[in-house]
């Protein structure tokens, strides 16, 4: 095989990858998985939480609070990439909301913004929003124990 040859191999599976991934994801969890946002670790976190959900996917949440406000929202995840479009669009939707508000939030929630997500990953739709209200609950704990002091 020559280079050519690899060159047009590999440009055939990238495209099938992506015609798949953009199938099961739709046009806009597709564009948000190529082009992540709100990904990474948050050094000014006021809060953070880490948990795994059944499936072994870890996923962390960092929240940046303002007048009882979600500031900021970062995730982390070491799972697939379903895991990353879910901790992405989690973050983006708790942004600029209440604390309750997102104490509030649900998996469901999240995937009716995604628009479309494959059936057998909605779980981390789930895990995505439970990681996120423990870091607001580890948040208010905090707090409260600030009060007492």
């Amino acid at each position: 095989m020559n280079d050519q040859q690899f060159e047009e191999m590999v440009r055939k599976i990238e495209s099938e990858v992506h015609a798949e991934a953009r199938e099961a994801l739709g046009d806009k969890g597709f564009e948000r998985w190529r082009n992540p946002k709100f990904c990474g670790a948050m050094a000014d976190a006021d809060s953070s939480a880490r948990l795994t959900g059944g499936c072994g996917d870890t996923m962390s949440m960092f929240v940046k609070i303002k007048d009882g406000r979600i500031e900021r929202a970062q995730y982390t995840t070491d799972g697939c990439g379903s895991s990353a479009v879910a901790g992405s669009f989690a973050a983006e939707l708790a942004t600029g909301r209440s604390l309750d508000e997102v104490l509030d939030m649900s998996g469901d929630e999240v995937l009716r913004f995604i628009g479309t997500f494959p059936e057998q990953e909605e779980h981390c739709a789930t895990l995505a929003v439970q990681t996120l209200q423990e870091a607001v609950n580890s948040y208010l704990i905090e707090q409260a124990r600030q009060g007492r002091k």
